[in-house]
């Protein structure tokens, strides 16, 4: 048998096992064990992790409770995230557990997708790529398991649907996860059904399937979109009022949402400036550049094809369309505040378009690529190793035994275990009242600087305060103080003054946390 012979055959193993379902499985479980890895401690101690994921567990643990989003307290996008949190609360119970394992799992879902994808569109060793840059480059700063991570991976179900043809049952199921994305960001929803119907638009008119075909699928997408929402939104909207969630969703998102300094363009300098290490110097750049270029260099590619290339069908330019214009959508909607967790969470079809591109024009750009995903296994391993080395406190809180990364924060967490109860009223820092086991009597988790935070929303929570009478506030005055002096406008003195009237300050933290009491209620027996 001659060397060259066997070098066929030994290639043909090789891209055999790149597409084998065990590659997918592999690539699924690395992902899974990176997320892991960076949120937990051996053997199974979650980390506690200051993060957005935090903050939407908080609010679903509060539907076990029997409050609602809208009628009972605040949010901005629609409800997916906190229905999800207070379905797994009410089965597993409330713990920090469930939100970061509930990140690696969503990883490992995501890693398979891409995968799956790239099975159909390359071979060999550019099959694995695209999973291995989610690894490092795009988990990097995008480990919440918030509403962003839950959208993409409907947004992912819903090109599924449609990557291996488009009968009107197939654009139905993509239909009902259009419904399930805006379930959880309304406005990725809106963009990826008019993303899909133009892509229905553009399919049509290359197959010739004629106008009217082409308004039955437009339509079938609709409709299932617009049901699907309805079922998983309609109660609430009953329940707290048509008006009321209008203002929360659409009014608020509109005209206030941006006023915070990190929900605009101006917030993503100050976010690479805040973070440390020099991992931030190589994934910044790679995801602010890799991600519209992928995108944007695909559709000038799409335009430049040549008549032969589109006769021969030897390219799948349907299914790549479907990624790019998909990808696109989800990233318009981030763009005005594209923070590195937001385009991250944007860019899964990004990187297997971009995989795409380089594997087709030579050697050198498919060489680049691999190196690409070398660097990313090289993140992984470094962020996993920093956390897993970096000195932790453990300790027993209400909702289980967590580990502290900052000594800083875990003196705050101790004293407040020590003189709180679980089930208690309190308001403040929001990381602070899900795993002390805290309710919040208020409709909103903090008093936020300027229009961010509304002068019906401060006249509610002084209401609150007023009628629970909450024994202890934690505030963060110093950061509050440096923030409000970037505004305009301020309406958060009616809680400040309500604060200094009847509460006393009995405690100042390293960090500059203070606790305040209220002066007519006794102080709680401390816990042993």
């Amino acid at each position: 048998m001659s060397a060259m012979t066997v070098r066929v055959k030994a290639d043909g193993r090789f891209a055999a096992a790149m597409q084998s379902r065990w590659m997918m499985a592999a690539l699924a479980g690395l992902a899974f064990a990176v997320c892991y890895l960076r949120s937990f401690v051996s053997p199974h101690t979650p980390l506690l992790l200051w993060g957005d994921q935090l903050g939407f567990a908080t609010k679903g643990s509060r539907l076990p409770l029997g409050e609602l989003p809208y009628r009972d307290f605040f949010e901005f996008v629609t409800p997916g995230t906190e229905l999800v949190y207070g379905a797994l609360f009410r089965f597993f119970g409330v713990s920090l557990w469930v939100p970061n394992l509930l990140m690696a799992a969503m990883a490992a879902a995501a890693a398979l997708w891409m995968t799956w994808c790239a099975r159909r569109l390359m071979r060999g060793v550019s099959v694995v790529l695209p999973a291995l840059l989610m690894v490092g480059f795009v988990l990097y700063g995008s480990m919440d398991a918030t509403h962003h991570w839950f959208s993409t991976l409907a947004v992912m179900s819903a090109v599924s649907a449609l990557f291996d043809g488009t009968s009107l049952k197939r654009i139905a199921v993509a239909g009902a996860m259009c419904g399930l994305v805006a379930s959880f960001t309304q406005t990725k929803g809106a963009a990826i059904v008019i993303a899909l119907v133009g892509y229905l638009i553009w399919k049509s008119a290359h197959e010739n399937a004629g106008t009217a075909e082409c308004w039955r699928r437009c339509l079938t997408l609709s409709s299932a979109a617009l049901l699907v929402f309805a079922a998983i939104n309609g109660p609430l909207i009953l329940a707290a009022g048509a008006g009321r969630w209008f203002e929360d969703v659409i009014v608020f998102p509109v005209r206030y949402f941006g006023s915070f300094s990190t929900n605009n363009w101006r917030g993503t300098w100050p976010e690479f400036v805040e973070r440390r290490g020099i991992l931030k110097w190589i994934v910044f750049p790679f995801m602010y550049a890799a991600v519209p270029l992928a995108y944007s260099w695909f559709f000038a590619a799409l335009a430049r094809r040549t008549e032969k290339e589109e006769k021969e069908k030897a390219t799948p330019w349907d299914k790549l369309f479907l990624l790019a214009v998909a990808g696109a959508a989800m990233l318009a909607t981030v763009a005005p505040a594209l923070s590195i967790r937001r385009i991250s969470s944007a860019s899964p079809p990004a990187m297997i378009v971009l995989v795409w591109l380089l594997g087709r024009y030579g050697p050198l750009c498919a060489g680049l690529v691999r190196a690409l995903g070398a660097v990313s296994v090289a993140i992984a391993a470094t962020q996993i190793a920093v956390i897993q080395a970096r000195p932790k406190q453990v300790i027993d809180l209400p909702i289980g035994r967590v580990a502290i990364l900052d000594s800083a924060n875990y003196e705050v967490y101790r004293w407040m275990a020590q003189h709180t109860r679980a089930g208690q009223w309190y308001f403040g820092l929001p990381p602070m009242t899900l795993p002390l086991g805290l309710r919040n009597p208020a409709p909103v988790e903090f008093v936020g600087p300027g229009a961010y935070t509304r002068p019906e929303m401060v006249a509610a929570v002084v209401q609150s305060l007023e009628l629970k009478p909450v024994p202890l506030v934690v505030i963060r005055p110093d950061t509050s103080i440096r923030r409000r002096q970037q505004y305009t406008v301020d309406y958060s003195q009616p809680f400040f003054g309500y604060l200094h009237r009847y509460y006393r300050r009995t405690k100042t933290f390293s960090t500059g946390d203070e606790v305040w009491e209220r002066k007519d209620t006794p102080q709680p027996e401390p816990t042993p």
